[in-house]
């Protein structure tokens, strides 16, 4: 054989070695024991990955007027991460225009359950009551969501909905307290002069 030849031949040997050995270590590292945290990080992101893939879904069903697939899918996101609360309050919606107002209830409950302290199922439950002229449970919930620090906006519904409900003393003192938290919210201040005019009239001269 050509020395020449035989010298290709061995370089390609050594080549196809190197190679099998890189691909080896590669397998090896990958197999290499990781650390809690950084499992739960891959587990995170996994998770992560398929609730977005799942809200994409939704949306195109809920487009396409499939919205018990809506439901089915939703439910499926609050098992995967029962402290996204986004998945939550859309649950609730979705259940809430179909007029399954029993099954929307519990799952609001079931998502204040789960991330007690935060606003924002409180707020959505709120409005859901709201909507349905249930005034009382309505002001329950929006109370609770100022107590855990909703968005100044949001905090205008409690003296909102009080007044709905023929309160409208606890409205003013709502909004009252509201501009306390909130100096320079404007709204409150022309809500709380249109009250102190409805409630306390100028007496003619």
């Amino acid at each position: 054989m050509n020395p020449s030849r035989i010298g290709v031949l061995v370089a390609a040997a050594l080549l196809l070695c190197c190679a099998g050995v890189g691909w080896a270590a590669s397998v090896a590292d990958e197999l290499k024991p990781i650390s809690a945290a950084e499992a739960e990080k891959r587990t995170d992101e996994t998770r992560d990955f398929l609730i977005d893939l799942i809200a994409g879904k939704i949306d195109k069903l809920w487009h396409a007027g499939k919205h018990a697939e809506c439901v089915r899918l939703s439910r499926q996101t609050v098992e995967l991460d029962p402290h996204d609360t986004d998945a939550w309050t859309d649950l609730g919606w979705t259940l809430a225009n179909l007029n399954r107002d029993a099954e929307a209830v519990e799952a609001y409950r079931a998502g204040i359950g789960a991330n007690p302290g935060n606003f924002d199922i409180h707020q959505h439950f709120g409005m859901f009551y709201e909507r349905r002229k249930k005034y009382d449970k309505a002001v329950e919930q929006f109370r609770k969501a100022v107590a855990n620090g909703a968005p100044q906006v949001w905090q205008h519904m409690l003296p909102k909905t009080l007044e709905k409900a023929g309160k409208k003393q606890e409205a003013l003192d709502e909004w009252r307290a509201l501009l306390k938290r909130f100096p320079n919210d404007q709204h409150a201040k022309e809500e709380i002069k249109r009250l102190e005019e409805m409630l306390n009239p100028a007496q003619p001269t």
